[in-house]
């Protein structure tokens, strides 16, 4: 990942997109999808989060 990326890889999925479960063999299954990437595995990272958000905010009031 380069340090520049906005996007991170999820950290309740570890950027695989989904839950890995087991089959009653043992073997690991695909589970659900992950409900905080929609399983694309990558979200925006925490710093960008906030630089967004303070920058929105920023623009508002300097309406």
């Amino acid at each position: 990942m380069c340090a520049g990326s906005p996007f991170g890889t999820c950290r309740k999925c570890n950027g695989f997109g989904f839950a890995t479960t087991t089959d009653r063999k043992g073997r690991p299954k695909r589970g659900k999808n992950c409900r905080r990437c929609k399983g694309r595995g990558k979200r925006v990272r925490v710093g960008r989060w906030l630089y967004n958000r303070a920058s929105r905010i920023y623009r508002e009031g300097a309406r």
